[in-house]
């Protein structure tokens, strides 16, 4: 009573009054802050008394008189009234009734009482008043959760009785209040604050009532609470939403003030409940402003169409708002997209389950008769089809309404959210086309929010991948999901049909950005899965698409563009390239159209001048399609021969004139003044000729080779090859990239095989050979390091070797043919130069260029495939050192493997060791992709040399693993490698063994090169003395037989370090105790991480199933479900791994251990599941003999056990000691354990492993006092929608394990913990001691009293410093040595008594007088104990 008279004189009229009632207030509710709740001591535990409690008494009563003031008695009567006829129990209508007994009084004989107390009863009090009063009853609500759940078991369906009659009340008062005038009033906003807070309250408990699964006239009448706030909320922003001006005073005023606060209570009010299960409600109040629709009470589920009336509201007020609140209204709408997308997956969800009984009905139609029910088919409602219809019909015209370019970002923002996550999934056609239509928006974010939503964000202006696809990603769940796509067909007529509503504005009336999105997202959608195999590509679609491309190239030709029309000048040659890799697009693109006047001669010319340089590189890939598509050509059949006719060909196409121009436009590059954009594009546009011509030529093979302009056109060729060879070492970097990765173009070829080269090329291909001899030498050295020119000249390089192959031993014995030269010195000139690169200084500032030079490597090796070379040397490498002589007489893929193996991998430089990893993956993986592909690939030249060297690829990988100067780079492409060679050693047979006895002995050398045994310290690294001495006995056996056999045995003892083999000893350690060796490879697989595997190019190259093909392990999918039964066993080594003391080994191991458990919460979770068993092995390896693996289980142990409960640590009882031999382990055992493993690593010799001690320690001790605390198993939240009896047992089992808990810990602290020799373990017990004497009830520190109070007090006295000894000594010869004596002692109690130590010895003595006598007297032999044994 007094609270609530002070909270109504709060607000009094006069100021005197005021103001002293304010303070009073202030300071009762100050009574308790910064300190501790009064308790009282019963039966040996505390009753626990809330601050609202004690300050306030009965809070529910409080709030419903202060209410009742502010809508008046009779108002108030009126609702109590009205709720006591919803409510059957006593104790119900008993909260209904509560009220202080705060009323008006009248003497029975004064009539003038009476009637102006009938009066003042009618009324309710002034605005003023009412202010400060609905203020603090907010307050309330907000520092209370538990407000709504006093004297009712939550388990009651009548337990919202105290929500209902608050929540009325509060109603009553918003709607009284708010009056035509009163927009800007403080009581408005007072209200306002009370009804946000009420909502929030409110939806909690609707959200537990509704996982309860309360009765459906107790959710009923919440439902109808919220609705009615709903309601209230739109009133308020329905002026805002409409653009009326509300504000009656100037910006800034205090009325303006008082209504954007007004507001912004609102918008808060809205996302409570939107964000409710408020927003499921099958009458969909919230999306209709609050309003209940009559059709939605007797059609259940079916989505009323004027279901949008919040969201026009909102879009309205996002549009309209003040700056100061968008982000306020841009948050509710949020809020409200989030709820509708809840309910359509609900409605979806609903949908699915009625098909799936309909088809278990069609199964199984007699089932229904077993059951009773005779034909009791399930009806397949279409209910859900069409409230979704309705609804994306409803919402279109209000978001294209919105991303109109005329309205505020805010609002096209939030357009393109609720086109992306909403209309997406009801009309997709339209959706797209709204996204697309928002992806040409000035403002970046909306542009970039819909590029996001149709998948093409991170492509835009990239090459064309064909095997790519339309991907739709998902923001809400993280997912991306393809759902139900429309056709290429319906996305054309959607984005460029026809115009049929002059405000959905389409391709033609598109800015040109959202132009050049919506070419790339047509090419996506066509090139996908679903357009290619799902559904049929209309030819009229696929015309369509093409003529627009060519139409908007058409518009901008030869004028001077901007940056957005250059950008959409690229997307269309792009999107041509792309789509004329088909036959239908390239037939469109001959026949053309009468109107366009715009055909592939056109083209050709824009190649050469266009001011785009990735215009010119994609219309000379278009030009190239074209010629090399020879079906497109009318009359190229010979009438006399009736075959394909070249001269007909060349000039039905006109190739030689487009070639001829190129070679005129590339013989600039040798004068000073040339135009860099035309010699651009005539060196790719000359390549796509030199290309189609010579693939041609080879095809033919003979004929007419020679006759008409066939001549003319090898005249033109091999000037552009020369050209473009002579281009290769210019210093402008633009033309130098484009002559190298034109000669990639002129010299690509389809299949495996490098066909045939024409000896009219011969020499042209010398002279570019020389040339890029030349440039690799250059752009590679120190001078002139470059490795990005370096990689482009080394992938045309390895083309140029396998194109040359055929000429690589032609010797010019006719003088009439042209003076061709041999090749043969010119390509073992570039061989070497590909050697140079490695370990060159182009290496060394980036070592991915390995990578390249592996890859053209393989092109030289390879390029034979199946023939035979002829050659004099012998088939096996020349022992002894590496001899050029003999190297340049092998065959291809003979000379790159003796030159690595004899020379490369062997120098002294460790960086041309390292270099020789990747090409060594390069070969081994070329060899088992194609030998896992059709077992015919198994018998070419190079897969054959390779898998009869195996062993020494083999060596060679664990030699660069042991190197201690290898990159990451170096290392990952060994441990690939390595599986590469297990995936050949499967797919291959070799002459005379079988390829199950291969991998066998391939296992065996690498699980023996990482260590062969387990032994106690669980390390794959160490051997016995009996494997030790016959490992080698066998070395020694081995090289006695042959000296020349590599040794790959190199495990062990026998020279590879722990520190650089961790990683991969704990990777064959659990592939062992797993009992599947060939885990290992699987496992050294998901180890790799470095960023050039995930290039487009490398990705499926040097996958698992690339490398290990059909060998087992070659699926990570398949291995990730092997391991499941078998993480108990891997997940110690994987953490003790993570946590190794080496930054390599953790680098990797972490890689894996993401790979195998998915990181963050999924890996705790596989953690949780398996943590018992993990926590013992790591217990054990704490102690290991081996520094390394105490370190990792240091390191472990502190990250495994943050957060754990006693059940997680094994429950059980309190065990004191665990000096015995524990068959079952209990949390008491485990917990001590963790103790003496902290305090030993304290103490360790090892900086490292301190180092880990100390973090582990810290852990244990946050751990501790969690579980010596009994209120952490409760969180606030959850514990408030607990029925009393759940609440309870709750609180009961946590009394119970926190006083487990804390006998066990304070028992070996006080014993042992305080004894520690070493600072640090005495000083981290210590702190413990005090955080656990901090939590825990005083009847758990009853048992252990007498014992914890000296160990606290010997505490006190031995962390003295030890400068007040030397003080004293120092005091005491002084002339006044009494009073310095004095002064010094006061100084120790002072230090003594104002420590944390001192307030937790007040703490136990203020217990003494609460413990039997026992305990009493147990606390004195202690006490004089310490009397004589303190030295402080």
């Amino acid at each position: 009573r007094t609270v609530a008279l002070m909270v109504l004189l709060s607000g009094d009229t006069d100021p005197d009054v005021k103001s002293k009632a304010s303070a009073y207030l202030r300071a009762y509710m100050d009574t308790y802050r910064g300190k501790k709740i009064p308790a009282s001591v019963e039966g040996g535990g505390t009753t626990e008394i809330a601050v609202h409690d004690v300050l306030l008494g009965n809070s529910v009563a409080l709030a419903q008189s202060i209410l009742s003031f502010s809508v008046g008695d009779l108002s108030s009567v009126s609702i109590e009234k009205k709720l006591l006829t919803s409510y059957k129990t006593d104790m119900a209508r008993a909260i209904i009734q509560l009220k202080l007994g705060l009323s008006y009084r009248a003497t029975d004989n004064n009539d003038g009482q009476k009637k102006a107390a009938l009066l003042c009863c009618r009324k309710k009090v002034s605005e003023t008043t009412t202010s400060p009063a609905l203020m603090f009853v907010s307050k309330m609500i907000d520092d209370n959760p538990k407000l709504f759940h006093i004297g009712m078991d939550m388990g009651n369906d009548e337990a919202d009785v105290a929500a209902v009659s608050v929540g009325t009340l509060v109603l009553a008062a918003f709607g009284d209040l708010r009056q035509p005038g009163s927009s800007g009033s403080s009581a408005v906003e007072a209200v306002s604050c009370l009804l946000n807070s009420l909502c929030l309250r409110l939806t909690l408990f609707y959200d537990a009532r509704v996982h309860l699964g309360s009765s459906a006239l107790s959710l009923d009448r919440i439902q109808q609470l919220l609705s009615r706030s709903m309601a209230h909320v739109c009133a308020v922003l329905a002026p805002t939403s409409s653009g009326e001006s509300l504000s009656v005073g100037t910006a800034g005023s205090r009325t303006a003030n008082t209504q954007l606060e007004i507001r912004d209570k609102c918008y808060g009010t809205v996302c409570t409940l939107a964000r409710s299960q408020f927003s499921l409600d099958e009458r969909y109040a919230l999306f209709d402003c609050g309003s209940v629709s009559a059709d939605s009470t007797t059609n259940s589920g079916l989505f009323p169409l004027s279901t949008i009336s919040t969201a026009s509201l909102l879009f309205g007020c996002s549009a309209n708002e003040s700056e100061m609140l968008h982000p306020r209204a841009t948050a509710a709408l949020d809020a409200l997209l989030a709820a509708y997308v809840r309910v359509v997956k609900a409605l979806a969800q609903d949908k699915k389950k009625v098909e799936v009984e309909h088809q278990s009905f069609i199964a199984n139609p007699w089932a229904s008769i077993s059951s009773g029910v005779p034909n009791a088919q399930p009806t397949k409602s279409s209910n859900n089809e069409s409230n979704t219809d309705g609804l994306s019909h409803s919402l279109l015209p209000l978001i294209w309404n919105a991303s109109r370019c005329s309205q505020p970002k805010s609002s096209r923002l939030a357009g393109a959210r609720w086109s992306h996550e909403l209309l997406l999934q009801l009309d997709s056609a339209n959706a797209l086309q709204l996204l697309c239509f928002l992806s040409g928006d000035d403002d970046a974010t909306v542009s970039m929010l819909a590029k996001k939503a149709l998948g093409i964000d991170g492509i835009m202006g990239e090459d064309v991948s064909l095997t790519s696809s339309l991907n739709l990603s998902s923001e809400e769940d993280g997912t991306e999901e393809k759902g139900d796509l429309p056709s290429f067909g319906v996305l054309m007529e959607a984005i460029i049909g026809k115009q049929t509503i002059a405000s959905r504005p389409k391709y033609d009336r598109f800015h040109v950005r959202a132009q050049a999105v919506s070419l790339r997202f047509l090419l996506q959608s066509l090139l996908s899965e679903d357009s290619f195999y799902g559904d049929e590509i209309g030819t009229s679609s696929l015309q369509e698409y093409v003529l627009t491309i060519l139409r908007t190239i058409a518009l901008y030709k030869g004028r001077t563009l901007a940056r957005d029309e250059m950008d959409l000048m690229d997307e269309c040659s792009i999107c041509l390239s792309g789509c004329t890799s088909s036959e239908e697009a390239r037939m469109i693109m001959i026949s053309g159209d009468d109107e366009l006047k715009y055909g592939y001669d056109d083209i050709a010319t824009q190649a050469l001048s266009s001011n785009s340089s990735k215009t010119r590189r994609h219309l000379a890939a278009v030009m190239g399609h074209l010629y090399e598509d020879k079906t497109l050509w009318s009359g190229l059949m010979d009438s006399s021969t009736d075959k394909f006719s070249i001269p007909l060909w060349l000039d039905s196409c006109g190739l030689v004139g487009v070639a001829k121009l190129c070679r005129e436009k590339l013989g600039t590059i040798t004068n000073d003044a040339f135009v860099l954009s035309e010699v651009h594009g005539a060196a790719y546009l000359g390549a796509a000729c030199v290309r189609a011509f010579r693939l041609v030529i080879a095809e033919k093979n003979g004929g007419d080779v020679e006759s008409g302009n066939v001549s003319s056109c090898w005249e033109e060729c091999c000037g552009i090859v020369s050209l473009l060879g002579m281009g290769l070492s210019h210093s402008d970097l633009v033309i130098g990239n484009a002559c190298s990765q034109g000669l990639v173009i002129a010299f690509s070829y389809d299949g495996y095989d490098a066909p045939i080269l024409h000896r009219r090329l011969f020499d042209s291909m010398a002279v570019t050979l020389t040339e890029m001899n030349a440039a690799l030498k250059k752009y590679c050295s120190i001078d002139h390091a470059d490795p990005h020119r370096a990689s482009s000249l080394a992938q045309a390089a390895g083309l140029l070797l396998a194109a040359s192959t055929s000429g690589a031993g032609y010797t010019n014995q006719d003088t009439n043919i042209g003076g061709s030269i041999d090749l043969g010195p010119s390509r073992l000139q570039c061989v070497e130069a590909l050697f140079g690169v490695l370990g060159s200084s182009a290496y060394k500032k980036d070592d991915e260029i390995s990578l390249v030079i592996g890859e053209a490597l393989v092109k030289y090796a390879d390029a034979a495939g199946h023939a035979e070379w002829s050659s004099t040397s012998s088939s096996d490498f020349k022992e002894g050192p590496y001899n050029e002589e003999f190297a340049f007489q092998l065959p291809p893929q003979k000379h790159v493997l003796y030159t690595l193996f004899k020379r490369e991998i062997v120098a002294s430089n460790p960086m041309k060791r390292n270099a020789c990893a990747a090409p060594l993956l390069a070969l081994v993986g070329h060899a088992s992709r194609l030998a896992n592909l059709d077992e015919s690939f198994g018998q070419r030249n190079m897969i054959l040399d390779i898998n009869s060297r195996l062993d020494m690829f083999q060596s060679a990988f664990l030699k660069l693993l042991a190197d201690p100067k290898s990159r990451q780079l170096s290392r990952e492409s060994a441990c690939k490698g390595l599986a590469a060679c297990r995936g050949l050693s499967s797919a291959v047979q070799q002459q005379g063994e079988s390829a199950t006895s291969m991998s066998d002995l391939l296992n065996e050398r690498l699980l023996k090169a990482f260590g062969q045994t387990s032994n106690y310290g669980g390390s794959m690294m160490m051997e016995t003395d009996a494997q030790a001495r016959e490992r080698r006995r066998y070395d020694e056996n081995v090289g006695a037989e042959d000296s020349t056999t590599p040794e790959a045995d190199i495990g062990g003892a026998a020279g590879l370090s722990e520190a650089a083999l961790g990683a991969y000893r704990e990777m064959a350690s659990a592939a062992i105790s797993l009992g599947r060796p060939d885990v290992l490879y699987t496992l050294m697989m998901l180890s790799t991480n470095h960023p050039v595997w995930a290039l487009s190019d490398n990705r499926d190259r040097y996958s698992a199933k690339a490398l290990l093909g059909s060998a087992e392990g070659g699926d990570q999918n398949e291995i990730r479900v092997a391991l499941q039964p078998h993480l108990g066993k891997l997940i110690p080594r994987l953490l003790r791994a993570c946590n190794d003391p080496n930054k390599q080994t953790r680098e990797q191991m972490d890689a894996l251990w993401v790979a195998l458990t998915g990181g963050g919460a999924e890996s705790r979770a596989v953690i949780t599941k398996n943590l018992l068993p993990t926590m013992d092995i790591l217990m054990q390896d704490a102690v290991s003999k081996l520094w390394r693996a105490r370190v990792g289980a240091c390191g472990a142990l502190s990250d495994i056990i943050v957060g754990r409960s006693w059940e997680d640590l094994g429950a059980g009882e309190v065990e004191i000691d665990d000096e015995g031999d524990y068959s079952n382990l209990t949390a008491s055992i485990r917990l001590l354990r963790l103790w003496k493993i902290a305090t030993r690593a304290l103490d360790d010799v090892r900086t490292a492993v301190r180092e880990r001690g100390d973090q582990l320690a810290r852990s244990v001790r946050a751990l501790t006092i969690r579980l010596c605390n009994p209120a952490t198993r409760i969180l606030p939240d959850e514990d408030a929608f607990l029925s009393n009896a759940q609440r309870k047992e709750r609180e009961k089992q946590s009394a119970i394990d926190a006083e487990k808990a804390a006998n066990v810990s304070l028992g070996w602290l006080v014993k042992y913990g305080l004894n520690q020799p070493c600072a640090e373990a005495t000083g981290i017990c210590i702190s413990s001691l005090l955080g656990i004497v901090e939590v825990a009830k005083p009847a758990t520190l009853w048992l252990v009293l007498s014992g914890l109070v000296g160990a606290l007090l010997l505490a006190m006295s031995g962390l003295e410093p030890a400068a007040l000894n030397y003080l004293q000594v120092r005091a005491a010869g002084s002339d006044n040595a009494e009073e310095q004596t004095d002064q010094l002692e006061r100084l120790r109690v002072k230090l003594a008594m104002g420590g944390p130590i001192a307030g937790a010895i007040n703490k136990c003595l203020d217990m003494v007088r609460f413990v039997d006598l026992d305990a009493q007297q147990k606390l004195i032999p202690e006490l004089d104990a310490c009397l004589r044994q303190a030295a402080g």
